[in-house]
């Protein structure tokens, strides 16, 4: 289901909260409103997708597939988040998506024609400080990225994810966790265990209380 957007409903999403209104009302002209059920598919990798989205309240998760079939996590995004694209923000055509992107949960998502989005951020300084700071997360995340998958280990992986995500840790059954770091379930459950019995966490009724956040972040620092 989609549906038109209004200055009032963007204006309420801190991305865009203050804005003139004449850029909200710019913004919702080339914006839609759709809802998605968890386990519906935003887009595969190397469609075109001319939109840049925003997250509004849900979830969305990155990943490839290997030539054996195999997923590959690469990350996910939760609510109030914009799926930054440099590409769709920078250059003036329809874009290959670099990766497959499935909803997670119920999600409500603005997608934003990307032509119509790069007039307005042009036009508009305060818009365009606002996405910056948006691209800076993104290259934070991307490091993390890179350190969870090629410099830690499943201690430094899960202790980080801990310390650095706990809500989302504790929302997530261990077989998905596990998938996310990409370790075994078995691994995640004697790595939980030794941080529990080493007094750095403590779990109750399967969910994660951080007892020591400083022994944590030694742990993958």
């Amino acid at each position: 289901m989609q549906s038109q957007n209004t200055v009032a409903f963007l204006d309420s999403i801190p991305l865009f909260s203050g804005l003139d209104a004449g850029v909200l009302e710019r913004l919702c002209a080339c914006s839609k409103l759709a809802y998605y059920a968890s386990g519906e598919t935003l887009y595969y990798e190397k469609e075109e997708d001319p939109y840049l989205y925003f997250i509004v309240r849900g979830g969305v998760k990155f990943y490839k597939v290997d030539r054996y079939d195999n997923e590959i996590f690469l990350y996910h995004l939760g609510s109030n988040t914009l799926v930054f694209d440099v590409a769709k923000i920078c250059q003036d055509h329809c874009f290959i998506c670099y990766a497959n992107a499935e909803f997670t949960q119920d999600t409500e998502l603005l997608a934003f024609e990307s032509v119509g989005f790069r007039d307005a951020l042009r036009a508009t300084p305060s818009l365009m400080q606002r996405i910056l700071k948006e691209s800076f997360r993104a290259i934070s995340q991307l490091q993390c990225i890179i350190n969870r998958d090629v410099v830690f280990d499943g201690s430094a992986k899960v202790a980080h994810m801990i310390v650095s995500d706990l809500e989302h840790f504790n929302a997530l059954r261990k077989h998905e966790i596990a998938y996310m770091l990409h370790i075994q379930p078995e691994t995640l459950s004697r790595i939980l265990k030794k941080l529990e019995r080493n007094g750095l966490i403590e779990i109750e009724k399967n969910c994660v209380i951080i007892r020591d956040e400083i022994a944590l972040r030694e742990i993958y620092e």
